[in-house]
C-alpha cells in the first residue's frame, strides 16, 4: 500500500474536534467520578419507580438508605429525623443513640469501602451533640473481619449548634470492598453528614484514575452534564444548575432520571434489573464540570434544559408564555454569568467565593438535548427565544442547536430546514447543530462519506456516537467501525466543529446503558478498546487535514492524514482479517522516511477481543518499531507519526 499526499489547499482541523460526553448514568458521579466514597452522605436519597402509564413517576423519601447498626441490634436506636438539619434543602438527618457502653453503624458505600495501603483519607462530619462529649471511632476492614485498614478515634466536645469535624488517616493495609464503621459510646449523637474521599483526589474532586483516564484522551470540550438527565423524566426531576453550586452539604439532592431504566431492555430473555437508589448529590455540580473542563484544558459545554421534559419518557412541558419558562431563560443567562462574570455581579461573587476569582471563560451553551417538533412540542420556538435573549445580552457565547435523537427520520429533516432557514438571516443563529446516533458497526462503514454532501453553511457537532454490536459489547469490531467513522469526520472538518462518543463511563454492576468509554469498580478501572480510539484520534488530531490518494491499499481500509507545523499524523483502519503493509508515504513527490516515524497501532487477534477489569490491556494502542515497510495487522488501527 502507498499512501501519497497531496498539494491541494487543505482544510483546517480545530485543535478542540474531539472531546468528551459526559452524563451522570451508570453511577458515573456519585460511585464515580466524585470521589465520594460514603453512600448516601446526608441521608438524603430518594426511592423513585415508574408508573403503569406515561408521566407516572413515583418517589419517597428513604434517609436510612445504606445506614445501619452494625453488630447487636438492640445495643442502639437508629431514627431518621425530618426537619432542624443540617442544611434546609436537604431536610433530615439521623439520630443515634448508644444505650451500652459502645454501639456501631455501618454504610453500604456501593459495593464497601476500597482502600490502598499507605493511602491517605480526608473524613469529614457535621454533628449536633449538646449533651454527648467523648470519643468516636472510624473503623474500616474488610467484610470478614481479618483485616483492619484504619482505626482513628476523633475526641468530641458538647456543642448545642451543628459542628464540622474533620480528620484524616492512612491505610496500613489494602482491603476491596470492605465495611466503614463508625463506634460512638453511650450517649445520643445527631449526624448530618458524613463524608470520605480520598486524599489524591483531584482538586479534592475528582476519582484520580478516572480523571487520569479521560485526560488521557486530549479532549478538545467536554459536554456536560448530558444527556436526558438534563431534560429528567419529568420536569421536576431535570438537572437545575444553580441546585449544584454552593457548599456539598448544602446542594439540593435528586433522584436520577436513570434510576427506572431497564438494564436488559436490550437483552431478550433477561429479567429486568433498575436502580431505584440512583440518586444525585450534586456533589459533582456546575462548577466542578467547569472546573474538569479547565483541568483537562478542553472547553466547557454545558447542555440546558428549554422546559420540555424527556420526550421518550413523559409529554410533560411548561408553555413559553408562561412565567415558569421565562425562569428557564433566566437560568441561562445566569449560568453565563455564574461562569464568566466578574466577582461584582451576583453570580460572579458565587463562583468566586467557590474559589474560582477568575472567569471560567465559557463560549458554548447547548440548548436542549434531544428535543424534536411535533404538533405539540414546540422545541424551534423555544430555541428561537433563548437565541434572541442571550445574543442580546452576550452576543460573544456559541449557541449549539439540537437535531432531535436520530439522523434517519423527519425529526432530523424538520430541524436542518428549520436551523438552515434561520442561518441565513441570523449568522449568530447557531455555532453548530447536535447530532446523535447509535447504530451497529455496519452502519458506521456505510456512512463514513456521510458529511460529504453536507452544507458547508451550518456545522455539525456529533455530539452523541457508538457503534453498538449485536450485544452491546465493548470490543474491537465496535471500536474499529467507530474509528473508520473518524476518519470520515476527520475528512470533513470543514463542517464538523465537535464530535464525541457515549456514554463516557460505566460503573461494573450499576449499569444502565451500554456500550461505555471506561468502566470501573470501587478499586481500579479501565478503558476499552474505543477508549484508546478516542485517544489516538484526540492526541494525534493536527490543525489541518490533507488530501491524499491510496494504491493497492485493499478492501476494508480507511485512511486520515493531518498535519500541523512539524508532523503528519496518518491513520490507517484495517477491518479485514488480512494482513496488509504500508510501503511508502509521499509528500511533495519525495519519499518520506519510514524508519524514523513514531507508530502506535490497537490490534487484536479477532474483532470480539475486548478488554475488562482483571484483564485491562488485552487491546490497547502500542507503540511499535518503525520500518520501511510497516506491517498493518487485521483488525487493526494504526498512527504514524511522521516529520514532514
Amino acid at each position: 500500500m502507498k499512501i501519497t499526499l497531496s498539494n491541494n489547499t487543505k482544510k483546517f482541523i480545530s485543535e478542540k474536534m474531539f472531546g468528551l460526553f459526559f452524563e451522570d448514568i451508570n453511577y458515573a458521579a456519585d460511585g464515580g467520578l466524585y470521589a465520594e466514597m460514603i453512600e448516601n452522605r446526608q441521608f438524603s436519597f430518594r426511592r423513585s419507580w415508574s408508573g403503569s402509564t406515561t408521566n407516572d413517576y413515583k418517589t419517597e423519601c428513604t434517609p436510612g438508605y445504606g445506614w445501619n447498626i452494625y453488630g447487636q441490634q438492640n445495643s442502639a436506636e437508629m431514627e431518621f429525623i425530618e426537619g432542624d438539619a443540617l442544611c434546609d434543602k436537604n431536610p433530615h438527618y439521623m439520630k443515634f443513640l448508644v444505650k451500652s457502653d459502645n454501639a456501631s453503624f455501618t454504610n453500604k458505600a456501593y459495593d464497601g469501602v476500597c482502600l490502598h495501603s499507605g493511602a491517605s483519607y480526608n473524613f469529614t462530619m457535621w454533628i449536633r451533640n449538646p449533651d454527648y462529649e467523648g470519643k468516636i471511632t472510624i473503623i474500616c476492614k474488610t467484610e470478614d473481619g481479618t483485616t483492619t485498614a484504619i482505626t482513628k478515634e476523633i475526641k468530641i466536645k458538647k456543642s448545642k449548634a451543628w459542628q464540622k469535624i474533620e480528620s484524616s488517616f492512612t491505610a496500613k493495609s489494602t482491603i476491596k470492598n470492605g465495611t466503614f464503621i463508625l463506634t460512638q459510646s453511650k450517649g445520643t449523637v445527631d449526624y448530618g453528614y458524613i463524608s470520605l474521599m480520598p486524599s489524591d483526589a483531584v482538586a479534592g474532586v475528582f476519582r484520580k484514575d478516572l480523571f487520569e483516564l479521560i485526560k488521557e484522551t486530549r479532549p478538545g470540550f467536554l459536554r456536560f452534564p448530558g444527556g436526558c438527565i438534563v431534560e429528567g423524566a419529568v420536569l421536576s426531576n431535570r438537572y437545575n444548575w444553580k441546585d449544584t453550586v454552593g457548599k456539598p452539604w448544602e446542594r439540593r439532592w435528586n433522584w436520577n432520571r436513570w434510576a427506572t431504566h431497564n438494564i436488559y431492555m436490550w437483552t431478550p430473555g433477561k429479567l429486568a434489573k433498575f436502580f431505584p437508589y440512583y440518586n444525585q448529590s450534586y456533589g459533582l455540580g456546575f462548577y466542578e464540570y467547569f472546573l474538569l473542563s479547565e483541568l483537562m484544558e478542553a472547553e466547557a459545554l454545558p447542555v440546558l434544559s428549554v422546559g420540555i421534559a424527556c420526550q421518550f419518557q413523559t409529554s410533560e412541558m411548561v408553555k413559553v408564555d408562561s412565567p415558569e419558562f421565562e425562569q428557564y431563560i433566566q437560568s441561562a443567562l445566569d449560568l453565563i454569568e455564574f461562569a464568566n462574570g466578574d466577582v461584582s455581579t451576583e453570580w460572579g461573587k458565587v463562583r468566586a467565593e467557590m474559589g474560582h476569582k477568575n472567569s471560567f471563560n465559557l463560549k458554548y451553551i447547548g440548548i436542549g438535548n434531544e428535543q424534536w417538533e411535533t404538533d405539540k412540542v414546540d422545541f424551534l420556538a423555544r430555541y428561537t427565544l433563548f437565541e434572541k435573549r442571550i445574543h442580546e445580552k452576550y452576543p460573544e457565547i456559541n449557541l449549539i442547536g439540537t437535531a432531535g435523537p436520530d439522523v434517519t427520520s423527519e425529526k432530523y429533516t424538520t430541524a436542518w430546514n428549520f436551523f438552515s432557514k434561520e442561518i441565513k438571516e441570523n449568522k449568530k443563529f447557531t455555532a453548530a447543530i447536535d447530532e446523535h446516533y447509535y447504530m451497529n458497526p455496519q452502519w458506521f462503514y456505510d456512512h463514513i462519506h456521510m458529511y460529504d454532501s453536507y452544507s458547508r453553511e451550518v456545522p455539525v457537532f456529533a455530539g452523541e456516537y457508538a457503534a453498538h454490536t449485536e450485544h452491546r459489547e465493548n470490543n474491537l469490531e465496535a471500536a474499529l467501525a467507530e474509528a473508520a467513522f473518524m476518519t470520515g469526520l476527520e475528512k470533513n472538518a470543514d463542517v464538523i466543529r465537535f464530535a464525541s462518543v457515549a456514554p463516557l463511563f460505566s460503573r461494573l454492576n450499576y449499569t444502565q446503558w451500554w456500550p461505555d468509554f471506561i468502566w470501573f469498580d470501587g478499586n481500579t478501572s479501565m478503558g476499552t478498546p474505543g477508549y484508546y480510539v478516542q485517544k489516538m484520534f484526540g492526541k494525534y488530531t493536527g490543525t489541518s487535514y490533507v488530501e491524499h490518494s491510496l494504491e493497492n491499499a485493499g478492501e476494508k481500509i480507511f485512511t486520515s492524514v493531518t498535519s500541523d507545523k512539524k508532523f503528519h499524523y496518518v491513520k490507517i483502519v484495517n477491518s479485514s482479517d488480512k494482513e496488509t503493509s504500508l510501503d511508502s508515504i509521499c509528500d511533495k513527490n519525495r519519499q518520506l522516511w519510514l524508519p524514523s516515524a513514531k507508530v502506535y497501532q490497537l490490534k487484536g487477534i479477532s474483532p470480539d477481543d475486548k478488554n475488562c477489569l482483571n484483564e485491562k490491556e488485552n487491546v490497547k494502542l502500542e507503540k511499535i518499531k518503525a520500518a520501511k515497510k510497516l506491517v498493518i495487522p487485521p483488525f487493526s488501527a494504526t498512527v504514524i507519526v511522521i516529520r514532514k
